[in-house]
């Protein structure tokens, strides 16, 4: 019994002296458990040495000679196991981007033919071609300015409708024009202001913004009560169309899990972006502050959002609050519009911008805005500003510092902050916020003759910021 004890001690530490990598200092043995009973004394004098010339002490004491601890072999295999990586037909993945289980990622390649990675819901797996929303603008809608000028929307609350995605591989957003280095995150390029927002993780959910303008509040919107008619939707449509993109880039913010909910420019790639509204899990897209509402359908089909999905009247009603109380002219409350070509400025940096105490800003640069009693109701970022649908509403692009405005009317919000309906003149991120010719502002249009001014009329970059990011020219 003991030669047979000592004999499987030493078989055992022999694997274990091999994984280490002690590189042939034992004998090998060889073991016929046919002849183990009748030859165990000549096993154990077969048992492995140490190595050393003219040593005869089994492997245990000589490991006890020289100090060194006898470590559970058990430990020892589980310890020094390598890493065996996966493969993309180990994982079952047809297509894009895999973790291998060992840190590093696998190409599984593409999908052949119309047939999308994830078009099924499956990551890694080729299916059927995505739902792909079609963009497109409305005519329906318009501003309450003057005599209803185009998207001079003077409603605090113009809620716009979303298209959920999910991201399958990490997705950058922007400002605007990009000219720096990949990854390098709020930090302009050389040639152009536009700054990485932040790379969106996968898993995230990203939510598309439909087109604006599908807000479209009647007349009679604003009569029955001191604010507004009480019940009355202020738009027409669950489902409107997705906002047309610029460049293969469309407006939208990031959520759960993991994404800020910074607006900015997002672009389209099918490998990285894939539809989920059709996912009965997926979380609503109800806007950055989660006032807005997840479209009801898609492609021909209705989407399932799992929060209980609100509708676009839900998110915009006709009484709303203070903002809406009788504002149909622009200026109702600051004094009236103001001669456009007499009034343009230069976007900047705002004076009274403080360190946030009562919200985490997305980035260490970042300050913060009061607006009423909110201390820090506006974030304050160092290259930029948003542009909004609305005063404190909706955003619809970003203005970088040093571009240039021309201003058409401004108006006070109910928390007191100064807003002003501008067009874009000049822009150092020209693709993603186009500048206007300014012809809208030519003469005949006036402060007296506001039915002559037509912001973007041939087109570019118009909408509400606030007063304290623009410098007179």
């Amino acid at each position: 019994m003991l030669a047979r004890f000592l004999l499987s001690s030493a078989f055992f530490l022999l694997a274990a002296g091999t994984l280490e990598g002690c590189g042939g200092c034992y004998g090998t043995i060889s073991v016929s458990s046919r002849d183990a009973d009748a030859d165990a004394a000549a096993d154990v004098a077969e048992v492995p040495r140490d190595g050393r010339d003219g040593a005869d002490v089994p492997l245990m004491e000589a490991e006890a000679e020289e100090g060194e601890p006898v470590q559970d072999t058990q430990d020892a295999v589980e310890e020094e196991t390598p890493c065996i990586a996966a493969t993309c037909a180990s994982l079952g993945a047809e297509c894009g981007e895999a973790g291998d289980g060992c840190g590093g990622t696998l190409g599984c390649g593409t999908c052949p033919g119309d047939l999308r990675c994830g078009g099924d819901g499956v990551a890694n797996r080729c299916g059927a071609p995505a739902c792909v929303p079609a963009p497109a603008e409305t005519s329906n809608g318009g501003g309450r300015c003057g005599p209803d000028l185009n998207l001079a929307y003077t409603a605090r609350g113009v809620n716009v409708g979303f298209y959920p995605y999910v991201v399958a591989a990490p997705l950058e957003q922007y400002s605007g024009d990009y000219s720096g280095d990949p990854g390098a995150i709020f930090t302009p390029g050389t040639a152009t202001p536009g700054v990485i927002l932040q790379i969106i993780p996968a898993g995230a959910h990203v939510g598309l913004m439909s087109s604006p303008a599908w807000y479209g509040p009647a007349v009679d919107c604003f009569e029955g009560s001191s604010c507004g008619a009480a019940g009355r939707d202020a738009c027409t449509d669950s489902s409107p169309p997705l906002r047309p993109g610029i460049g293969g880039f469309f407006w939208g913010y990031a959520y759960e899990p993991g994404g800020s909910h910074m607006q900015g420019w997002i672009p389209y790639d099918p490998a990285r972006l894939v539809f989920a509204g059709f996912d009965p899990a997926h979380p609503c897209a109800l806007g950055p502050a989660g006032l807005d509402f997840e479209v009801h359908s898609a492609c021909g089909a209705p989407t399932s959002c799992s929060g209980g999905n609100r509708s676009c009247g839900d998110a915009n009603t006709c009484d709303e609050g203070a903002d809406d109380c009788g504002r149909t002219e622009c200026g109702a409350q600051s004094g009236g519009p103001l001669t456009p070509t007499a009034h343009r400025y230069v976007a900047g940096y705002p004076g009274g911008a403080h360190a946030c105490t009562e919200r985490t800003p997305p980035h260490p640069s970042c300050q913060c805005l009061a607006s009423g009693a909110d201390v820090d109701h506006f974030i304050v970022y160092p290259f930029g500003a948003y542009i909004y649908n609305a005063q404190d509403s909706t955003t619809k692009a970003w203005l970088h510092f040093g571009d240039t405005v021309q201003s058409y009317y401004h108006t006070r919000d109910g928390a007191g902050v100064l807003w002003e309906f501008i067009e874009v003149l000049t822009s150092g991120a020209p693709t993603l916020t186009p500048p206007s010719d300014g012809a809208g502002g030519n003469p005949p249009c006036a402060s007296d003759n506001v039915g002559a001014c037509t912001p973007c009329v041939h087109g570019g970059t118009c909408g509400w910021i606030q007063n304290v990011f623009l410098q007179a020219l």
